[in-house]
C-alpha cells in the first residue's frame, strides 16, 4: 500500500469500547483450559461475521500495542495468523473484505507482506483427501449424514469437501487444530446459524475443548455481538448431546 496509507501506530489508539471488549474476552480465556494467548482467534472469528467487521483492525492494533509484538518479526507472525483466520472464514461466509482492509490499514510498512500460502494449490486427489480427513475429524460418525444433505446438490457438496475443507479449513501451515475450531465456531455462530453452530460446538468438543470452555467461547461471541448491537437470538443456548461427541 502507499506509505501515506500506513498509520503512525504510536499516534493511533484503540477505541475504548473495543479495548474493554478485548479485555473481557482475554479474561475469560485466563480461567479456561485453552491457552490464553489464543484468545484473539475467537475474538477475530466473532468479529468477521459481525455488523462491524472493521473492528478486526482495532483488534490487530490492540495486540501490536503490547510488548509481545514490539518487534517486526513478531508482528509479521501475528499478521500471518490473522490472514489465515480470514482466509478460513472465506469458506464460511465469503470474502470478508472489510476485515482484511481494516487490518491492512493498521499494518506498518516495515512488517512486509505475508506469504502466499496457497500458491500452487491444486484441485486434485491430495487436496480432496486432506479436506475429507479434517471434515471427518470434526464430524466423526455424523460425516455420512452431512454429505447426504448435499446428494441433490453435488456442486455444493464438492465445494464443501474440496474448497471449504480441502483448500481452506484443513490447511495447518499456520493454525493448528485447536486454533481452527476456536475461530470457526465464532465465525458461524456470529451469523446466527443454529445448525452450523451445533455442528461446530460438537467439533470443538472433538478436538479436545471441554464443555465448560465451549460455553466460554459462546459467551465471547455473544459479547462481541452485544458491542455491535446485534442479538444472536437463534443461537442463544445451543446444546450438544454429549453422547454424540
Amino acid at each position: 500500500m502507499p506509505k501515506s496509507d500506513s498509520p503512525d501506530i504510536d499516534r493511533v489508539s484503540v477505541d475504548p469500547r473495543c479495548r474493554k471488549l478485548f479485555r473481557e474476552i482475554e479474561t475469560r480465556f485466563e480461567v479456561s483450559d485453552i491457552p490464553t494467548e489464543k484468545w484473539y482467534l475467537t475474538a477475530l472469528g466473532s468479529i468477521i461475521p459481525s455488523s462491524e467487521p472493521s473492528m478486526a483492525g482495532q483488534l490487530y492494533l490492540h495486540l501490536i500495542s503490547k510488548p509481545p509484538y514490539d518487534a517486526s518479526s513478531k508482528r509479521r507472525t501475528l499478521t500471518h495468523r490473522f490472514n489465515e483466520v480470514i482466509l478460513k472464514a472465506v469458506a464460511l461466509l465469503g470474502i470478508p473484505a472489510e476485515a482484511v482492509i481494516s487490518i491492512s490499514c493498521m499494518q506498518p510498512d516495515e512488517d512486509g507482506d505475508p506469504p502466499f500460502t496457497r500458491e500452487g494449490w491444486q484441485y486434485d486427489d491430495a487436496n480432496h483427501h486432506r479436506g475429507m480427513a479434517w471434515l471427518q475429524k470434526i464430524y466423526a460418525q455424523n460425516t455420512p449424514a452431512l454429505l447426504d444433505m448435499f446428494r441433490k446438490h453435488r456442486d455444493f457438496g464438492s465445494a464443501v469437501c474440496d474448497i471449504a475443507y480441502g483448500l481452506c479449513l484443513s490447511d495447518r501451515q499456520i493454525l493448528d487444530d485447536l486454533d481452527i475450531e476456536i475461530m470457526v465456531l465464532p465465525a458461524v455462530m456470529g451469523q446466527n446459524l443454529p445448525r452450523m453452530t451445533y455442528w461446530h460446538i460438537r467439533g470443538c468438543r472433538r478436538v479436545g475443548v471441554s464443555k465448560e470452555d465451549v460455553k466460554m467461547l459462546c459467551e465471547c461471541v455473544h459479547a462481541v455481538a452485544r458491542v455491535c448491537g446485534t442479538e444472536l437470538d437463534r443461537v442463544r443456548d445451543v446444546q450438544v448431546d454429549e453422547d454424540e461427541v
